[in-house]
């Protein structure tokens, strides 16, 4: 039994070291990424935003009021908005708004498939711009968004822009560590992309050129991953260059955080399940490596219970994973005004492996819901 558990430790270590250097990818990305925030809006280039929702009447009116602000002149967007059969006041809503603002360049479509990627799909067929801006029903984004995005996009000419993303007002000690969890993705995604290996993004903010756009590239079969397995598909073919970061707060989106345990449970099963869709290398390295590891340190914390000593070693690489942690996750923070969410990293990192792994092996068997569907649906 003690050559199992040497040779488990061993394993271990040498997971550790593929782990460090994955974080180490990912934060040289990110402090390498340059920001964006050194000029004024001044370009013309027009863009189409497209918006898929089912059953936001909480929050439609807060989405559209933050882009009625926008610096962008209304002439140079269109607001394409796609209901996925709301079972609410959703469209009511935004009729009502729509109405009340006229001057403002929207279409209400009403979704003929089912599920958020035939939504986006139909939407994105309806928009009359070149240049695509896709967020999420349940978003507020800063007043300079379209400018700043539209402007980078005109100048640079990337293929897909990803943008960053939090969560906000976040209430009690889960959401906290929901929105901790939540930088860590973005980050990781960010920095990845700094490093030109992008493999990750959101779609609550997110851009791209309208000419590489196709359905295909959704994999419908999975209800999560409408922004991952496009990045994956543009990636593959423009190469990886071809996928910018941008880092500019005046660019930034935010959500709000799951209301409880069991909605973040939810969430986490369903971003989990388009990992089996997986074909790109980078994304497979990390997405293993990840697992691996986290569950060697759920398995070692476990053994503390049969043989004492065994903690003194979880204690060790605990502190290593946070030691390797922190620079990428306070950067974010930090960038993105949130540095108040690290006093709860030493929890987190406690946390964290245990859910990882449940979450990943979890998304394997069990059926999930999302705006009152069950799994796909």
């Amino acid at each position: 039994m003690i050559v199992l558990m040497e040779i488990f430790i061993w394993l271990l270590l040498v997971l550790s070291l593929f782990y460090l250097a994955i974080i180490a990818v990912f934060t040289y990305g990110w402090f390498t990424l340059k920001k964006n925030e050194n000029f004024d809006s001044v370009g013309t280039e027009k863009a189409s935003v497209v918006v898929a929702v089912r059953n936001e009447e909480k929050n439609i009116l807060a989405l559209l009021e933050a882009l009625r602000q926008q610096t962008r002149d209304t002439q140079f967007f269109e607001i394409i908005l796609v209901d996925d059969h709301s079972e609410d006041s959703t469209q009511k809503l935004i009729h009502d708004f729509m109405v009340s603002h006229p001057a403002m360049n929207i279409k209400l479509i009403h979704a003929n498939g089912t599920g958020k990627k035939q939504a986006i799909s139909q939407g994105i067929e309806a928009t009359s711009n070149k240049f695509i801006i896709t967020t999420d029903g349940d978003c507020i984004m800063h007043k300079q968004w379209i400018a700043r995005i539209t402007d980078y996009f005109g100048k640079y000419q990337p293929k897909i822009i990803l943008g960053p993303v939090v969560y906000a007002h976040e209430t009690g000690l889960w959401q906290q560590l929901f929105s901790l969890d939540f930088i860590s993705l973005v980050a990781s995604g960010a920095g990845s992309a700094g490093a030109g290996l992008p493999f990750m993004g959101n779609a609550a903010n997110m851009a791209f050129d309208k000419t590489v756009f196709n359905h295909r590239h959704l994999h419908e079969g999975y209800s999560s991953g409408d922004d991952v397995f496009f990045i994956h598909a543009i990636k593959k073919k423009y190469g990886n260059r071809s996928i910018h970061f941008l880092k500019d707060t005046r660019a930034l989106v935010s959500t709000k955080p799951p209301e409880n345990l069991k909605a973040f449970i939810n969430q986490r099963l369903r971003w989990a399940s388009k990992a089996k869709g997986y074909h790109d290398f980078w994304s497979l390295t990390v997405s293993w490596i990840v697992l691996l590891f986290n569950l060697g340190m759920a398995l070692l914390f476990v053994a503390g219970f049969f043989w004492n000593w065994m903690w003194a070693v979880w204690i060790l690489f605990m502190a290593m994973k946070t030691f390797v942690d922190f620079p990428l996750l306070s950067g974010y923070a930090q960038f993105t005004g949130k540095s108040k969410q690290m006093l709860y990293l030493w929890l987190m990192e406690l946390i964290y492996p245990f859910y990882i792994v449940l979450a990943g092996i979890g998304s394997l068997f069990v059926k999930y819901r999302w705006k009152g569907r069950t799994g796909l649906k």
